[in-house]
């Protein structure tokens, strides 16, 4: 197995600015050392599916778009009808187990650990920064934790999960990555910014 590099390393050495007042609204990294599945079916097999998930990952997949659930190291996110993202360990071995389970009358795996860059975004002025590219509701009585929503962000396909009080978390394509990165330091900057390792 290849070994992953990150897409946007060189640009996690940035330090950080302040705000005008020296105030630093938000942290901001990259969250490593995880795997992600995808797992999609069709109209009339997703009842087999969505069993085969609840026993090997040990919870039922959430009922809702856009809801995500948790079962110790992995989480369940159901991002579309008939789909579902699950995120692991690195080492979870998870996707070999689906992977002899659910044959293509039934559905299709698709690892998706490469493909994406998970980048954090957390404090007071997190939710004011990524409202400034971000069109939907984040409002905390609307967008809650353990949600999430397929959005745009600059012209550029993103997901974007609340995963906690002023927390959030902007999964976006590998390709894209080092754009997105670029566009919320621009739009933290008078907020005040620190870079997390």
């Amino acid at each position: 197995m290849f070994e992953r590099s990150s897409a946007i390393v060189g640009a996690l050495s940035d330090p950080g600015r302040n705000g005008p007042k020296g105030e630093l609204g938000c942290r901001l990294g990259e969250i490593r050392g995880w795997s992600l599945i995808q797992v999609a079916g069709f109209k009339d097999t997703i009842g087999d599916i969505e069993t085969t998930l609840e026993q090997r990952v040990g919870i039922a997949p959430p009922k809702k778009v856009g809801n995500a659930l948790a079962a110790g190291e992995r989480m369940i996110m159901r991002t579309g009808p008939e789909q579902f993202w699950i995120l692991g360990s690195e080492t979870d071995e998870l996707s070999a187990v689906l992977d002899s389970e659910l044959n293509s009358s039934i559905g299709a795996l698709t690892s998706l650990s490469h493909s994406r860059t998970r980048i954090l975004i957390e404090g007071e002025r997190a939710r004011h920064v990524l409202n400034k590219g971000i069109t939907i509701d984040l409002h905390p009585s609307v967008f809650e934790p353990g949600e999430f929503a397929m959005t745009g962000l600059h012209h550029t396909p993103v997901l974007l999960m609340c995963a906690g009080q002023d927390r959030y978390e902007v999964w976006a394509m590998r390709t894209f990555a080092l754009t997105v990165w670029e566009w919320l330091i621009d739009a933290a900057w008078p907020e005040g910014y620190a870079v997390t390792p």
